[in-house]
């Protein structure tokens, strides 16, 4: 996947268009039909990224330490830290999915 400059769309447009991105998500009808968007859009490893970034912010919710999400999730502590970071000082993204997710 090539980088991406955030600084060649202004941020007024790329709010603008991850409102429509979100908008087209809320359109898909059933999970069969998020899946196989999200597997057309994204590869394997975006795909366990995000998922992997899901379960470390359920994992420091439940007050799971840096080491115990390491050895677990094998992943690195400054993609603990990142999430911690979205947790504490986000949109509470995280916090609303956690809550979705314990319901079930």
């Amino acid at each position: 996947m090539s980088r991406y400059n955030e600084k060649r769309i202004p941020y007024k447009i790329q709010d603008k268009l991850m409102l429509q991105f979100c908008d087209l998500l809320s359109k898909l009808k059933n999970k069969n039909e998020i899946k196989n968007f999200l597997k057309d859009l994204l590869n394997r490893q975006e795909r366990m990224m995000i998922i992997r970034r899901l379960l470390i912010a359920e994992m420091l919710k439940d007050n799971k330490s840096y080491v115990e999400i390491r050895k677990a999730l094998k992943c690195g502590t400054a993609t603990i830290a990142r999430v911690q970071r979205w947790l504490n000082f986000g949109r509470g993204g995280y916090e609303k999915v956690i809550k979705i997710k314990k319901k079930k």
